[in-house]
């Protein structure tokens, strides 16, 4: 048995070219609307945080990830150390030093439900297409 995602590809490999556009479509367009608002939630001192975040493609049309973070917000714990941490973690989740400024899981929390219901209407549209 193959994994989800195999089985989940398989699927959408046997789609009409129109259903699987329009469930592609959706899925980014659903990537799309986090990432922005996850954008607007982010807070800015610099803008390399917000910027940061982007939608990434994966391993198919189906597979898309927001993230935030990585070399633009990745800096030395203490300058000269040659440790590097990604400050977009530490925005997020807080420090010894830096209380919690939430803007990526809390903004995907609250669009949760949302972001899954348009899927799954797009899935069942693309069935019954």
């Amino acid at each position: 048995m193959g994994a989800p995602d195999d089985q989940l590809q398989g699927w959408f490999s046997g789609l009409s070219y129109k259903a699987k556009r329009k469930l592609a479509a959706t899925i980014k367009e659903q990537a799309d609307g986090l990432a922005s608002a996850i954008k607007d939630a982010a807070p800015v001192q610099t803008g390399k945080l917000r910027d940061s975040v982007q939608v990434r493609r994966r391993r198919n049309e189906l597979d898309l990830e927001v993230t935030a973070g990585g070399d633009d917000t990745t800096k030395d714990v203490r300058t000269g150390s040659g440790v590097g941490y990604d400050y977009a973690l530490a925005t997020e989740f807080g420090t010894s030093k830096e209380e919690a400024q939430p803007f990526f899981y809390s903004t995907y929390r609250q669009m949760r439900d949302e972001i899954r219901q348009a899927i799954e209407d797009a899935v069942e549209e693309a069935i019954n297409s």
